[in-house]
């Protein structure tokens, strides 16, 4: 019997944000932005391409009742919400929820572009949606237009 090789994963950053990279409202603090992803890796990489981007991520969670809380907790200023999440819980329901309780927006991310599920999805009121997989360009591309929607235009 042959042992398999062991295999090392190697964590690398393409890029790191400089101070002077960081993306900025008008109140000159970096945009916080929460993330809701139930999938471990896709978190993962997706808190490093916000940051890389010159975000802030000031929290995450994994379900609609942890967005709920997380959004209180931490008042971001913007949500990337799956649409559809672990324990039986939707991104819609709680993105409707945080949009009524506290005024922050989410951008919606989802592999399911279904017309009953966009039409659901509307409901929130969303700044915005990103396919997956997402790539760096496409969520910038989506983030950028939804600061500008937000009235938080940046160069």
């Amino acid at each position: 019997m042959h042992a398999l090789p062991k295999l090392r994963l190697v964590h690398t950053r393409r890029s790191v944000p400089q101070p002077s990279d960081r993306q900025e409202p008008d109140d000159g603090q970096a945009v916080r932005i929460l993330i809701v992803e139930d999938e471990a890796i896709p978190a993962m990489l997706l808190e490093e391409m916000v940051e890389d981007l010159g975000f802030m991520v000031c929290g995450k969670a994994v379900s609609g009742p942890g967005a709920v809380m997380a959004a209180e907790d931490y008042r971001p200023d913007l949500i990337l919400m799956d649409i559809r999440l672990a324990q039986g819980t939707d991104g819609i329901e709680a993105a409707i929820e945080i949009r009524e309780r506290w005024g922050i927006p989410s951008l919606f991310m989802s592999a399911f572009s279904d017309k009953g599920t966009m039409a659901r999805a509307e409901a929130a009121r969303p700044v915005g949606f990103v396919g997956k997989p997402y790539d760096e360009t496409r969520l910038r591309i989506a983030l950028d237009a939804a600061l500008k929607t937000l009235g938080e235009g940046h160069g």
